[in-house]
């Protein structure tokens, strides 16, 4: 049997999770998506979970992120979720994920240096994940950084984890910073999030400007309009975790459909009530995965959609094969506007 844990520990200097604005109310817990509490069990998970004590929302929380989107007080409910699942143990993580996330953190770093003037992009980890995708225009000239010295480590949270965030946030804004450049384009939804939001919550001050893909997409098309030729595609979008800490991108990724005639089809698993890729929890009951990702499929394809659209490149993995055996073609954001510029992709790049 689990102990209760220390009681006297103000958990705003942890992480994000803000004591002074959560009521108790359990709304958060409600409008999970992944489990099934009545508000009174809500009520008494959340304070449970302020008071030090282990309660069984740390086994069933998918770490998705929601519940801070739900939360209207803004007191971030999922970072003591996160923060309690690490003190307790009691999310399942996989030996293959721990493995995954230290084996990212070691993984060379390399910087591809462009031209002088053009933009900055890191690519994290994770730039490889699928072939030919920073080719074209898009790209030309710019200057790359990969490698493990540029993992964000936010992953981590996906492994009940939050403490790897936290004491690696400093020295991944230095490096940053040693690029010297006064802007990066994060590729990574993960990075864009712990530059824009999460080191904050550590007292960090990030000295460059981050700007996302998404923001970067939506510029380079605004002043290449006459390039652009209309997809007249109807697509459902699947958001990754890490946006619930960025909602604001949102309305980029709106436009930028818009201008590229793409429309993102009204569906019950989009925007805030987005379902997870469900890849944290693959490993460790992998029933409940299948069950999560056959309701976003089926919801998108119910919606009327053509091809699903992806931005987090281990979405794009977990979900490709079972969109495009449904007939919703699989393709990354990145792509979809190379299409739009009248880019051809080789076999295999969607």
């Amino acid at each position: 049997m689990v102990k209760p844990l220390r009681k006297a520990v103000d958990r705003r200097i942890l992480g994000m999770f803000d004591r002074s604005k959560c009521d108790l109310c359990g709304e958060c817990l409600v409008k999970c998506q992944y489990v099934d509490f009545s508000l009174e069990k809500a009520r008494e998970e959340i304070s449970k979970l302020v008071m030090g004590e282990p309660a069984s929302i740390l086994k069933e929380c998918i770490t998705c992120v929601a519940c801070n989107q739900y939360c209207e007080k803004g007191a971030n409910p999922f970072d003591l979720i996160n923060q309690m699942q690490e003190e307790t143990s009691l999310f399942k993580v996989s030996d293959q994920a721990l493995q995954m996330f230290t084996a990212a953190e070691m993984m060379s770093t390399e910087v591809i240096t462009g031209q002088l003037g053009k933009p900055v992009m890191s690519l994290c980890t994770v730039g490889d994940l699928i072939p030919g995708l920073f080719e074209g225009q898009l790209f030309e000239g710019m200057t790359f950084l990969k490698g493990g010295t540029y993992f964000c480590k936010i992953g981590w949270i996906h492994a009940g984890k939050e403490s790897p965030v936290r004491n690696g946030a400093q020295a991944f804004v230095d490096k940053l910073a040693e690029a010297g450049a006064k802007e990066i384009i994060f590729y990574h939804d993960d990075c864009y999030a712990m530059t824009a939001t999460k080191v904050k919550g550590y007292g960090i001050k990030v000295p460059i400007k981050p700007v996302h893909i998404i923001e970067y997409l939506l510029n380079y098309l605004k002043d290449h309009k006459n390039q652009i030729k209309k997809l007249n595609l109807k697509i459902a979008y699947q958001q990754p975790c890490a946006s619930r800490y960025t909602p604001w991108k949102d309305k980029w990724l709106d436009e930028l459909f818009h201008l590229i005639g793409v429309e993102r089809v009204k569906r019950r698993y989009d925007r805030i009530n987005a379902l997870c890729c469900a890849t944290p929890i693959v490993a460790t009951d992998r029933e409940r995965a299948n069950k999560i990702k056959d309701m976003n499929v089926k919801d998108a394809l119910e919606a009327g959609a053509e091809a699903m659209v992806f931005l987090c490149p281990i979405c794009f993995l977990s979900l490709r094969r079972r969109a495009r055996e449904a007939g919703l073609e699989p393709v990354h954001l990145i792509n979809l506007c190379r299409l739009a510029l009248g880019e051809e992709l080789q076999a295999g790049e969607t």
